[in-house]
């Protein structure tokens, strides 16, 4: 039985997917320019699943409500066919590596733009490697802030490191109504922390702190696109009302 719910899941992984990783967006070097670099970074962590529809979308929404900072796709994770999404979601050790080369990759950006500020964007798994990144910056490096999306990281997470190189804090926006992934999915699986549970992306995590802002799904949010589902929070009519005003210092 165990089984067979486990060969589901992966399939409704991939089914997933393959749906998202299809779409257009303009490239990174059309969003990455040196005027773009000048006025910020907000860095686009995607899931599992790598660049696809999802984060373009995210992307989309920004630039709606007017962002003017880069809009990087970091795409992190192995490009498997089929299987890479599920090895993206277990790889513990893989994850905390990647988390150290988005880490360099912030520390040599502001290295150039001391005075810009910096936000990640992370979506699902990718909203785990955003906490990762946190941690992983050196001592007294900052950066202004994170944005989870349906996070799949346990909602027991300890974001005590990751929030002393916040400047303003993580926003955590989470929906009780992602339960398929992730509550069935992450129990089964586990987290992109090895964890296996609900995420914080369903239930919000358990601890409160400071700069810990937690957002749950609501009604209102319909309007926007978002219906409580795993992909919901991506849509650009909802990154526009409800994420970006927080890339824009907007809320904090």
């Amino acid at each position: 039985m165990k089984i067979y719910r486990l060969l589901r899941l992966a399939t409704s992984f991939v089914s997933l997917s393959m749906l998202i990783l299809s779409g257009c967006s303009p490239t990174n070097r059309e969003l990455v320019t040196p005027e773009r670099l000048e006025r910020g970074l907000v860095l686009i962590l995607p899931g599992i699943e790598g660049e696809g529809t999802l984060s373009y979308n995210i992307r989309r929404g920004l630039l709606k409500a007017g962002v003017s900072a880069a809009l990087p796709i970091y795409r992190w994770g192995r490009p498997v066919p089929l299987a890479g999404p599920i090895l993206n979601q277990m790889d513990v050790i893989g994850n905390r590596l990647v988390a150290k080369r988005i880490a360099q990759y912030i520390v040599d950006y502001q290295d150039s733009h001391p005075f810009a500020p910096v936000y990640i964007i992370g979506h699902s798994g990718g909203g785990g490697i955003a906490v990762f990144t946190a941690e992983e910056l050196p001592d007294g490096r900052m950066i202004d802030g994170l944005i989870l999306l349906s996070a799949s990281i346990s909602k027991g997470y300890d974001l005590s490191k990751a929030l002393q190189h916040c400047r303003k804090g993580i926003v955590n926006f989470y929906s009780k109504k992602d339960v398929g992934l992730l509550g069935v999915g992450t129990t089964v699986v586990g987290n992109v922390d090895g964890v296996r549970g609900p995420s914080a992306g369903l239930t919000g995590f358990d601890n409160s702190y400071t700069k810990l802002y937690q957002i749950p799904w609501s009604k209102d949010m319909e309007s926007a696109g978002n219906y409580g589902g795993h992909a919901d929070s991506t849509n650009p009519e909802f990154v526009k009302e409800y994420v970006a005003p927080w890339v824009m210092g907007i809320g904090w």
